[in-house]
Parts: C-alpha cells; structure tokens; sequence
C-alpha cells in the first residue's frame, strides 16, 4: 500500500500537514528547499482548484434550483394563459384563434362506442316482498340500464323499467307469481350492449341452487 492517500483531496491535506516541517529542514530529509518550496506551491495551487471545484458544484446545484423554480412559475403563468386563449376561442367560437396563439385547438371527444355488458346481476326478496336487482357496470356517457323481466312461463322477455343507476326494485309482481327471471343490459345512446346472464328468483319456495344465482 502506497504513502500518498488515494482520494485527491486527501493528497492536498497530507502534503499540507508535512510541508511545514519539510521546509523547516529539508536536509535533514534529503531534500532540498526548492523542491519543498515547489511541492509548497503546487499544493497551494491544487487546494485553490479545489476550492473553485467546490464552488461550482454549489453554484451549479443552485443554479439548477433556480432553473427549476423559475422554469415552474413560467409554465404555471403560461398555463393559465393558454387556457384564457382557449376560453376566449370557444365563447367566441373563432377556431382561427388556436392558429393565431400558435396553440392546438381542442381534440374532438372519441367516441364512447358500445357499452360493455352489466356483470354480476344479483337479486333477492327484501322484507316487504320486492325483489331488489343489484350488478356492477359503468355510468360514464350517460350509461343507463334496461331491466328485462319474465314471469312464470312467460315466453317473451319484457322491459319494464330503465334507470341511470346500478339496482332496481320490482315491487310490481302479483302476489301469486311463484317464480321470475331477470336480465339487464346497458344502453348509452342508440347503442345496447348484450343482456346479462339470466337470474332467477324463486318467491315462496327454497332456493334450487344458490351457486348459479338462484336465490329465494
């Protein structure tokens, strides 16, 4: 291992630990006072470059400070300059406008498509003997639901109510009605998705099986 530390700024220090003694005899080390003298003022000088290196490093990380603090405040006031010049286009309805701002005008909205089936339809008999609905399902771009019904040995599914919400209640089956089945399917515009599976609920008698929906 050698003598000379080798961190750089470790060199400085150890030199300037020793030179004071070097210079006070020389001969005595086998040295001479111009090579002391010389090794005193390169020290010197390599101390001052490291002083300017630190100083730069601080002056670069407060710079680079400044240039994000200030680069900030600049987009957050041309922010909100930018959404002036797009409100002043639309109440004025003047597209030329964004092309004088130099600025894109708005994107048209994309088309929302077809709405995506209802899922996990579930339904049970609440204290008062209405059969509440409930399923999972968005109501994003005015997504409303179609509840389809048949009753007994109906034949034929038929819509009896649509709602902007996720549940349902029926409380409009006679009091004789043993057993109904229950569809939903989304609808937004003139767009219908698929009905969902059908459900089952048996009024009056045990469930037939729980695990495929089919509740009392």
């Amino acid at each position: 291992m050698g003598v000379l530390p080798e961190p750089l700024l470790q060199q400085i220090e150890f030199f300037e630990q020793r030179l004071a003694a070097w210079a006070a005899d020389p001969a005595g080390i086998g040295l001479t006072g111009p090579q002391v003298a010389a090794l005193a003022t390169e020290t010197i000088a390599a101390r001052a470059s490291y002083n300017a290196a630190q100083a730069a490093r601080i002056a670069s990380r407060d710079g680079t400070v400044n240039f994000h603090a200030d680069t900030g405040t600049m987009a957050a006031t041309g922010r909100g300059l930018i959404k002036e010049i797009k409100a002043f286009a639309q109440s004025t309805g003047d597209d030329s406008v964004y092309s004088k701002a130099s600025i894109p005008p708005p994107a048209a909205p994309a088309p929302a498509g077809p709405p995506d089936p209802p899922t996990d339809v579930a339904g049970f008999i609440n204290g008062d003997g209405a059969v509440e609905l409930t399923w999972k399902g968005t109501l994003a771009y005015s997504t409303f639901y179609e509840i389809l019904r048949k009753v007994d040995d109906e034949t034929s599914w038929n819509l009896i109510s649509s709602v902007g919400d996720k549940k349902f209640l029926d409380d409009t089956l006679s009091s004789g009605c043993t057993g109904v089945q229950y569809r939903v399917r989304a609808k937004r515009g003139n767009e219908t998705s698929a009905g969902s599976d059908p459900i089952v609920i048996r009024l009056g008698v045990e469930p037939e099986n729980t695990a495929l929906g089919i509740a009392a």
